[in-house]
């Protein structure tokens, strides 16, 4: 495994829902981790580096850490979760 996928939602409060935000590609983690907790902990600080970088709006996310076959489907779901970025 290479890359690893974190396909992101932002919450909208005004309509009660999550809508797409963006997908972000990352280099797998080496040693991969072995729990969800651990991918859910991984997820968070990667995203947390990209919310800094590209000065996302602060609020929940939600967010897949998934593995994709060569057509961009979903092969695997790492975890799933939900994170608060406040600047």
């Amino acid at each position: 495994m290479d890359t690893v996928w974190l396909d992101v939602q932002m919450w909208t409060p005004m309509r009660g829902r999550v809508h797409p935000f963006t997908t972000v590609v990352c280099d797998a983690p080496d040693p991969a981790p072995r729990t969800t907790a651990d991918w859910q902990a991984w997820a968070a600080a990667y995203l947390e580096i990209v919310a800094g970088k590209d000065d996302w709006q602060p609020g929940r996310y939600h967010y897949t850490a998934e593995l994709r076959d060569d057509g961009g489907r979903t092969a695997q779901v790492f975890t799933r979760g939900q994170w608060n970025w406040r600047t």
